[in-house]
């Protein structure tokens, strides 16, 4: 059976299942940007006064430092609670739920095609290497993102590193994102591989509670905007500074 090192531990598992943003990709250049736009994307539809910085607030970032509050929206890992804080902001600002609503919906989807998101993909350094060593050492492995299933398989077939994935799978394909178990135990049917078996990796306390959940392994990594207590404390079998660390 394949055997997976983390730190000092060790994982006797079968499938590998990989979180995007984070932990095989560079975080801030992608979402950093998509935030950029959805921000200006508010303040030119809106016919009153907003600072920017009300709403990057909201968003848990700044765009000035480059910088991802680890406790905020953007850190969540959900669109939808990123639409929630924003309806919050706007709607204190005296704009009703339903246009606030229907405003951030506007917004989000200009953004599909208005974001260059090839150009945005930056792979964390060392993950191809990575990837081949997993293959070869008959670990299957599988993309499992909060992220829509298209856009990640886009980000992949970008880089040239889809093919090393036997399953991709986003949150638009089960009923109930991370932190609920549906992506992993998804994962798992469909490379016949029991749960117990399979080995969570995320950046976010989201990805392992997803893998608890779920009854699987789960390692934290720290190449994402979140804080090693907050992996910890999410019960984490092992925490490392990157995905590529594994061997």
């Amino acid at each position: 059976m394949p055997l997976l090192m983390a730190g000092d531990r060790k994982f006797d598992c079968d499938a590998i299942l990989l979180d995007k943003d984070g932990t095989l990709l560079d975080f801030k250049t992608m979402w950093l940007e998509w935030c950029r736009y959805v921000i200006g994307g508010i303040m030119t539809a809106i016919p009153y006064a907003i600072e920017q910085v009300i709403l990057e607030q909201a968003m848990g970032i700044d765009l000035t430092s480059w910088h991802v509050d680890p406790h905020g929206a953007l850190a969540g890992g959900t669109l939808s609670g990123l639409r929630k804080s924003l309806v919050h902001v706007l709607r204190e600002y005296g704009m009703g739920e339903t246009q606030a609503h229907s405003l951030i919906t506007e917004v989000y989807k200009a953004s599909e095609t208005a974001v260059n998101w090839e150009a945005l993909t930056k792979p964390l350094p060392g993950l191809q290497g990575l990837l081949a060593r997993l293959r070869a050492n008959n670990f299957k492995l599988a993309v499992v993102s909060a992220d829509d299933t298209e856009r990640v398989k886009l980000s992949l077939f970008s880089l040239e590193l889809v093919n090393y994935f036997d399953v991709i799978i986003g949150g638009d394909l089960v009923a109930n994102s991370k932190p609920a178990p549906d992506m992993a135990l998804l994962v798992c049917r469909l490379l016949n591989v029991e749960p117990g078996r399979a080995v969570v990796i995320g950046d976010s306390p989201r990805d392992i509670l997803m893998a608890k959940n779920a009854g699987a392994g789960g390692i934290g990594v720290l190449s994402g905007v979140c804080l090693r207590e907050q992996l910890d404390a999410a019960g984490a079998d092992v925490v490392v500074e990157a995905v590529t660390e594994l061997r």
